[in-house]
């Protein structure tokens, strides 16, 4: 099976790596908010490059080593979030770049999370899952990927979830196998 981390053609989003950056760059720690200054530009720079369609090869270089010159600093700097920062974009260097090398990815998944209702769909699990640092066990992980299963395919149906578990309950609860999903309206 191949695993997502190791496709070819993996596109980081920068719009994450960006927002990071810009949380780095108010750290109190001034030389800790100077080196995130510096990674934000330079992901501004490198996207700014390659979305004016620049074909000056020696620019993208340079606009590249500049980030992977700071990712650096940023990883031997005395500020977690930062040294974090700058280990992620350097550990997943090949992913964070891709763009550059593959025209047809785009830098960020904004728009992505904009139109695709199966993108946007996870946000709201994703959001809980940083707000309540996961779940404790395999099993609680399984049931809470099974809930927002069922509770998003009803969405997507115009249907109630409360109501088809409900009935999932009922069903079980008569030692009957669950109802199937109903078409919707």
């Amino acid at each position: 099976m191949l695993q997502a981390r190791s496709h070819p053609k993996r596109q980081r989003c920068l719009a994450h790596l960006i927002r990071k950056a810009v949380a780095c760059s108010g750290a109190i720690n001034q030389k800790a908010a100077q080196i995130g200054q510096w990674i934000l530009d330079d992901l501004r720079e490198l996207i700014a490059t390659i979305a004016s369609a620049n074909e000056d090869s020696r620019l993208i270089r340079k606009r590249m080593a500049g980030l992977r010159r700071v990712c650096h600093l940023g990883k031997k700097a005395d500020h977690t979030k930062l040294q974090a920062l700058a280990k992620e974009i350097l550990n997943d260097w090949d992913s964070v770049v891709a763009f550059v090398k593959n025209p047809e990815l785009p830098p960020t998944n904004n728009e992505a999370q904009r139109t695709c209702p199966h993108v946007r769909a996870l946000r709201h699990a994703v959001i809980a899952r940083n707000i309540g640092f996961g779940t404790r066990t395999r099993e609680g992980s399984l049931a809470y990927s099974s809930l927002l299963s069922v509770i998003e395919t009803c969405r997507l149906r115009d249907l109630n979830p409360w109501t088809y578990m409900a009935s999932v309950l009922a069903n079980a609860r008569q030692g009957l196998a669950p109802p199937p999903f109903p078409l919707g309206s």
